[in-house]
């Protein structure tokens, strides 16, 4: 069924190319070219009309003509249902929002409750953003992923309210910035080309996707003082030691 309606998609799309080419590419080349080249004295309103009563009887300057638009205009649907379907491929692997929550966790997704705020001790803390900003690096370095912000372990929508209330900028806007400020301080500002962030509403609770692209290059994550390297093993996040990361970025 699906190639079918793909395929009636693609004959709708060639039929209405070769009407338009037969009815409006057509009189954009040969009236033009009539009026200033035509031996005659007609007014242009005059051969647009007498152009018009021809096409009607689909009998105008000549049957090669006919063809050579009305198969122009089909090539030209055709082609824009193909750069269509083509934008549509693209945007393939933003999955629906629905999709993640029953495919779980997983190498390329994973939930996080909030993004800044402990539920277990009511407050912000660095640790949860810390969380948050490795499984970001770990997507980067192994084969992206989507992290979704305000989904807990259970797949239940908890929301970003929490979050909201510890910004200055409370509200979708001001979470995004706050989380590109941070994936730009801990990540380098080069790798928040990286990422893609959308918001859903789900039971009148927002819940920030964030898209990850696999990097083009090794991608470290800086916490005060020190240096991290993270991958993704399994549907959990893994720091590797020197070793580890080097011989893993040798095999990149």
């Amino acid at each position: 069924m699906p190639a079918m309606s793909a395929y009636n998609h693609k004959w709708a799309w060639s039929a209405t190319g070769s009407i338009l080419g037969l009815f409006v590419l057509a009189p954009l080349v040969i009236i033009p070219l009539e009026y200033h080249f035509g031996n005659h004295n007609l007014s242009l309103r005059n051969i647009v009309s007498d152009f018009y009563q021809n096409a009607v009887r689909i009998d105008f300057v000549s049957g090669s003509l006919f063809l050579l638009f009305l198969t122009l205009g089909g090539l030209v649907g055709n082609m824009l249902f193909k750069i269509k379907k083509g934008h549509k491929a693209d945007d393939s692997h933003y999955a629906p929002f629905g999709h993640f929550l029953i495919k779980g966790e997983c190498d390329t997704v994973e939930f996080k409750s909030s993004f800044r705020w402990d539920y277990r001790l009511q407050k912000t803390s660095k640790d949860i953003e810390f969380a948050s900003l490795k499984t970001l690096a770990a997507f980067t370095n192994t084969n992206g992923g989507t992290l979704l912000i305000g989904v807990d372990d259970a797949s239940a929508v908890v929301g970003l309210e929490k979050d909201y209330n510890t910004l200055k900028k409370p509200g979708r806007d001001g979470f995004e910035q706050y989380i590109m400020q941070a994936v730009s301080l801990s990540l380098g500002t080069e790798n928040c080309k990286f990422l893609d962030i959308s918001f859903v509403a789900c039971d009148s609770k927002d819940v920030c996707m964030i898209h990850v692209k696999k990097a083009t290059a090794p991608v470290f994550l800086k916490q005060q003082q020190n240096t991290h390297f993270f991958v993704r093993a399994g549907n959990g996040t893994r720091e590797l030691n020197i070793q580890e990361a080097l011989k893993y970025i040798k095999g990149l």
